[in-house]
């Protein structure tokens, strides 16, 4: 059965009484936070390798029978997490333009909803609904709770719902989208939580790379961030591994660029990486001993095969001074020829059970790679992983069965399977006696009569703190719009990347080349005042001889305008002949992907051809939180009859674009879902004014306006389109958009400008 909605304070009530009545489950205080959470708190399970060390798990008779607990009807494709009686899922519901994500808190006993949230998607380009293939994550010590969106907002909520920080990740540090939707799932260590993204900034994280960022769990500030890898084959959601290595925290993760690495997890420094493949890797590696297993479906490097696991022996480090040291074929203790692209082992002892690509269930050897046996169960499998409990294996298959395995060093025994309803592209989650599968329909929880637990592994006795080798600067990546102001502080950390000291900003030395209207004073707080010059750059500071640095990036608040006039063209080192300068450096998403060019005797902005990986480009200029404005851009593309480029603007997360070789004016939010034009004829190398305006309505609804005439004529008092959006975006950062297919034809803008509406 469906677990309808009810009133929040009603769910809540009906969790307390039934809390008292049934064994197993702690009673819950609404109004208070538990000191810790206990349960199945990541998609990995409590070991991080997809074992559970319950037993009194459901029956295989009871499952076969397809005797269900309860079920929740919402589209999900990742796993549900359980801490403290509530069950924890991200998912989807609704079509085109009403599709919204949905991070759903249930009770555990009944699948009675108790709260949810709800994301509108906006600036992707994924395609066939693949939305929410990810995972809340649950802090240990709070019970707060984690997730990434499709879009990239990465959001902390209290276990009753309230958001705590949010982060716009695409606008902020430019997070890139790809059609796959893949999010995965964030990262709780000690006082970190931890994103893995593949990007495209500012600076020296202006190329697109794969990079981790690293939050202060309680202020969502950014404390580090790490380019592990290098340019993406593909995009990775490797949820990493972590696990203690002589005294430092070590995280493990496979990359987009076909590398496995490590990196410190509390520094974000590098310290090895093993390239496999020639494309992505997004299955999450286990630790196993002195071992890291990792697996992939890419081309290898070292033959034209696709697809190997492998292991690699840990605890290597660079010398000192060097950056990374990079592991050669040495490192490998075995490898076999599995093929899996998103699908992640399960460790069992010295047992590791994989589905691979070809819908097959494998068990190997964790000593020598060795492959004891394979069991056909469907006849493939894409992202869902199978689960560990009770003497069980708990496999979810793409095509929707379910099986119950008893496995066994000769062979399989299948004591029960189900055909569920959708899709199984999440793995199963394992919590006080009950199975969850989460699948492209609904929401399963298989109850068994519950027992008893083993107690979780002791962590490693931490050596003592050495003396401070470093200074870590926090914020260590921000964004600041004009009249803002933030505090900065300093961290010291020894040769292992543990904490020495938390500094307050009094205690550190600031400096850097500040713009006017931006000052920092001895306590480390920055004030930029309403009239400051929009910057990108780097804040030091210093104490005792060590010395850190944070990315600070001043955005502009409405109104704001940029011409170009002002910009000295030099001589372009690739293009004999010609002038060129670089784009503003606030823009986030902008180095390498446009330059100032000159055009009929003005200066624009003009988006390059050279990167043909990367022929769509959003460039973000403001920050996430604005809202209620206007924006307008003079446009022109260069092409032909048959193929021209499109040029757009943004706006609170819309964008309005003219599609050449279609000679429409559009708004769009994501191809498949917000997509909305008029016939409009417009010509190459022709100049064209571009605005955009959103409305938001009290009801929450809204609408997105679009206009576009020729330069020379005068502005029509009419919008050329006009779209109602159920559920609107309320705010976000204006942009630029440039589509140059096949990397043929020049977009160019100029003259753009944001303004605030009456």
């Amino acid at each position: 059965m469906k677990s309808g909605p009810v009133p929040l304070r009603a769910a809540l009530a009906m969790t307390l009484i039934l809390a008292a009545l049934l064994p197993g489950v702690p009673a819950q205080n609404p109004g208070a936070q538990d000191p810790a959470a206990t349960g199945w708190l990541s998609w990995r399970g409590p070991d991080q390798n997809g074992r559970s060390h319950e037993t009194g798990l459901p029956a295989a008779a009871d499952v076969a029978a397809a005797k269900i607990a309860w079920r929740y009807d919402l589209s999900g494709r990742g796993t549900p997490v359980i801490a403290n009686g509530r069950v924890y899922t991200l998912g989807y519901e609704g079509e085109g333009k009403e599709l919204e994500e949905v991070l759903l808190c249930l009770d555990e006993r009944t699948g009675t909803r108790i709260w949810e949230r709800r994301f509108q998607h906006f600036l992707t380009d994924i395609i066939y609904y693949r939305f929410a293939i990810g995972s809340p994550t649950i802090d240990p010590e709070t019970g707060n709770v984690f997730c990434v969106t499709s879009s990239g907002l990465f959001c902390s909520f209290t276990p009753n719902g309230e958001l705590r920080w949010q982060h716009a990740t695409m606008s902020e540090f430019g997070r890139l989208v790809f059609p796959n939707g893949r999010t995965g799932s964030p990262v709780i260590d000690d006082d970190l939580a931890i994103i893995h993204m593949t990007s495209s900034g500012w600076g020296a994280h202006g190329p697109a790379r794969e990079r981790f960022f690293a939050f202060d769990k309680d202020t969502g500030e950014c404390v580090w961030s790490s380019t592990p890898g290098g340019p993406p084959k593909d995009i990775s959601y490797s949820m990493p591994a972590l696990a203690w290595e002589d005294g430092r925290r070590v995280l493990y993760a496979g990359g987009s660029g076909g590398h496995l690495f490590a990196v410190d997890a509390r520094t974000g420094e590098v310290l090895w990486r093993y390239q496999m493949c020639t494309g992505g890797m997004s299955s999450s590696p286990v630790v196993y001993g002195d071992k890291v297993i990792a697996i992939h479906g890419k081309e290898n490097l070292d033959d034209s095969t696709a697809g190997r696991m492998i292991a690699v022996r840990r605890g290597s480090k660079p010398k000192p001074g060097d950056k990374m040291l990079r592991l050669d074929r040495a490192a490998e203790l075995w490898r076999n020829d599995l093929v899996a692209f998103t699908s992640s082992p399960v460790l069992v002892d010295n047992r590791a059970y994989q589905t691979v690509a070809t819908g097959e269930l494998v068990c190997i050897d964790a000593d020598t790679g060795k492959k004891l046996w394979h069991q056909k169960l469907a006849p493939d499998q894409i992202h869902a992983s199978p689960a560990y409990g009770d003497g069980r294996l708990w496999v979810p298959m793409n095509n929707g069965k379910f099986f119950v395995i008893e496995p066994s060093d000769a062979g399989v025994d299948i004591t029960a399977e189900l055909q569920l309803e959708g899709n199984c592209l999440g793995a199963p989650a394992i919590c006080n006696g009950r199975v969850y599968v989460h699948t492209t329909t609904a929401l399963y929880c298989f109850a068994g009569p519950g027992g008893a637990t083993a107690p979780k592994k002791a962590e490693p006795e931490v050596l003592d703190v050495g003396d401070a080798t470093d200074l870590m600067v926090i914020p260590a990546d921000i964004v600041i719009r004009q009249g803002d102001s933030v505090q900065f502080r300093g961290r010291s950390v020894d040769q292992l990347g543990r904490t020495v000291d938390d500094l307050a900003g009094s205690d550190v030395t600031w400096s850097g080349k500040l713009t006017p209207g931006v000052t920092i004073d001895a306590s480390g707080k920055l004030t930029v005042a309403r009239d400051a010059t929009p910057m990108a750059g780097f804040l030091k500071g210093s104490m005792n001889g060590l010395s850190g640095q944070a990315r600070l990036r001043i955005v502009a608040d409405a109104p704001y305008s940029e011409n170009f006039d002002d910009y000295r063209l030099a001589p372009h080192p690739k293009e004999t002949g010609a002038m060129f300068a670089k784009p503003p450096q606030h823009w986030i998403g902008a180095n390498l992907k446009w330059e100032v060019r000159e055009v009929d005797g003005s200066k624009v902005l003009a988006r390059t051809l050279d990167r043909p990986l990367f022929q769509r480009t959003i460039t973000m200029i403001g920050h996430p939180d604005m809202a209620n404005y206007t924006v307008q851009a003079d446009v022109r593309t260069d092409g032909n009859r048959r193929i021209k480029s499109n040029p757009g603007i943004i706006n609170q997360r819309y964008l309005a674009v003219l599609k050449g070789n279609h000679q429409k004016l559009e708004i769009t939010s994501n191809e498949e879902l917000l997509k909305e034009s008029v016939r409009f004829r417009w010509q190459p190398k022709t100049w064209y004014t571009l605005k955009s305006r959103v409305d938001v309505n009290p009801d929450g609804s809204g609408v997105v306006r679009a206009k576009a005439w020729q330069r020379d004529q005068p502005e029509p008092e009419a919008w050329t389109l006009e779209v109602q959006v159920p559920r609107v975006n309320r705010h976000g950062s204006p942009g630029v958009y440039g589509f140059t297919p096949q990397s043929r034809f020049r977009v160019y803008l100029d003259n753009i400008s944001v303004t605030p509406n009456e």
